[in-house]
């Protein structure tokens, strides 16, 4: 509940307001003013569900501020604060149906009292809103059992099953077309049905449609009504449709709606240019999951750690084929997808190690934003296609490292040229370079560098009778000034401070 406090004498009104935010987390302040004024200057970004004002104020009191807002805001509440004990205070608050009159100080039992009397009036107004400004079918249909009130719930049903729609039984089909089909379409499709209907359409643009059933209809009734709707359906349209139980009180809507949901996620698997299923009791095993993460682990990511793609490929291929098999509900489809994500990924970030900051994660696509299986998996292809494609580059350039490193280690006294380098793994010498320090930190020269100082290091230490130029030829430099310069620089000593510290 969202409360407005009016007072000119700040300490009462912020003492006030700590007194209501520690009444309920459901009493929210969303302002506080010393003046009516500065109240209405603001009011328009607002929505106030009650204010609580002083009477007695400079410029303005409380009861013209509230004369100046009931002109536009029919629904707020009023509660008024006042130091008199005063009746005609009082009696002209009553006309303003103003809800509470406190007196200063204000007692906090009190405060919590019309408090929770403001939240009920208001939530009682609220449902009644609800109830004259939706539609009711889409109101249970759509309702959360957590946050609807039950007394409203209640009514909601009361009012629907007194309607033709649930006065004996009815079903849920569950819609889907591509193109959309509109809602005068469908009327058009069901004109002849002689039953009542309704048409209601979900957050993702799909369509529900709940059909009356007879007693005179039969077992099949609603199937056949499904199959002639697909059968209406322009030739160019793609449409699935799931079918819930027959069900008797509008309290099991969203039963059926869930059956029909199910029933449709079912159908939604069949490569049919139309295709309609009915509730579908069986669910995915464990035995059932469990296969298909060992499918990724035992046969896809074996193949990725020795760099056979190929193979990869048809044993994801392989993993696709077993989730349509098992027609996995959209939630367990999810579920797997992401399990398989994460053993792919872990793969790629074990090769690629410090080139993983750079590769942009995948975003997990939602099966339910497809219009079937073959488009969602089409779409798994292709994003498993790039992970691949992302292991075979990083793992070629990893080797192509490699095989700079060794041929430094085995070069390391000769004059090293980058284009050299660049024709040995088939790369660009700019790109070599950025990839090398990527990989491992250092340029290619650092890397020469600390090689050749090692190697000098053994030499100063194993071969006693070499004069310390000699080192520095033996290790790639001819000029031994610039490699006592080095050599300083890469140990904090020259050659021969370094000999006669290991001697």
């Amino acid at each position: 509940m969202n409360i407005i406090v009016v007072d000119d004498e700040e300490r009462i009104r912020l003492g006030l307001c700590k007194l209501i935010e520690q009444a309920g987390d459901d009493y929210v302040i969303i302002g506080s003013y010393g003046s009516g004024q500065e109240l209405l200057n603001e009011l328009e970004h607002l929505e106030p569900d009650l204010i609580i004002t002083d009477i007695k104020m400079p410029q303005m009191t409380g009861l013209q501020l509230i004369a100046k807002i009931i002109r536009t805001r029919k629904k707020v509440k009023f509660a008024v604060l006042s130091g008199f004990n005063d009746f005609e205070y009082a009696r002209e608050a009553l006309r303003y149906e103003v809800k509470d009159y406190l007196l200063k100080p204000v007692n906090l039992e009190e405060l919590n009292r019309m408090l929770a009397n403001v939240e009920a009036s208001v939530k009682q107004e609220n449902s009644r809103k609800r109830l004259e400004s939706e539609d009711l079918v889409s109101l249970l249909l759509f309702a959360d059992d957590r946050q609807m009130p039950a007394s409203l719930m209640d009514e909601v049903s009361s009012e629907l099953d007194s309607s033709r729609l649930f006065a004996e039984h009815y079903a849920v089909l569950f819609i889907a077309a591509e193109p959309t089909i509109t809602d005068e379409q469908l009327e058009k499709f069901t004109a002849d049905w002689q039953r009542e209907r309704k048409i209601v359409i979900n957050d993702s643009q799909r369509k529900a449609m709940v059909i009356a059933v007879g007693e005179n209809d039969h077992a099949n009734t609603v199937r056949e009504l499904a199959v002639t709707l697909l059968q209406r359906m322009p030739s160019f349209t793609k449409a699935k449709i799931g079918i819930s139980s027959v069900f008797s009180g509008s309290i099991w809507l969203q039963q059926a709606y869930r059956e029909a949901s199910t029933a449709f996620q079912h159908a939604w698997y069949n490569n049919e240019l139309r295709w309609c299923s009915g509730m579908n009791n069986q669910s995915t095993h464990k035995e059932e999951r469990y296969r298909l993460l060992r499918i990724i682990d035992k046969e896809v990511l074996p193949a990725l750690q020795v760099c056979d793609f190929a193979m990869a490929k048809r044993a994801f291929e392989s993993w696709l084929l077993e989730c349509a098999n098992y027609r996995l509900n959209w939630e367990e489809l999810r579920e797997v997808c992401s399990d398989m994500d994460v053993l792919i990924s872990e793969e790629i970030k074990q090769w690629l190690g410090q080139q993983q900051s750079n590769i942009q994660p995948i975003k997990m696509i939602a099966p339910e934003s497809f219009d079937d299986w073959r488009a969602f998996a089409d779409q798994l292809r292709a994003d498993m296609s790039k992970r691949f494609f992302t292991l075979e580059q990083g793992r070629s350039e990893n080797k192509a490292i490699e095989t700079i490193k060794a041929y430094l280690l085995k070069h390391y006294t000769e004059e090293i040229e980058l284009q050299r380098l660049a024709d040995l793994v088939y790369l660009t010498p700019s790109y070599l370079s950025k990839l090398f320090k990527t990989e491992t930190g250092e340029t290619i020269t650092d890397y020469l560098t600390a090689e050749r100082i090692e190697q000098a290091k053994r030499l100063l230490r194993d071969e006693q009778g070499l004069k310390t130029y000699m080192v520095g030829e033996r290790v790639g430099y001819a000029d031994p000034a610039y490699f006592t310069k080095v050599f300083k620089k890469m140990t904090g000593k020259t050659p021969k401070e370094y000999r006669d510290i290991v001697r």
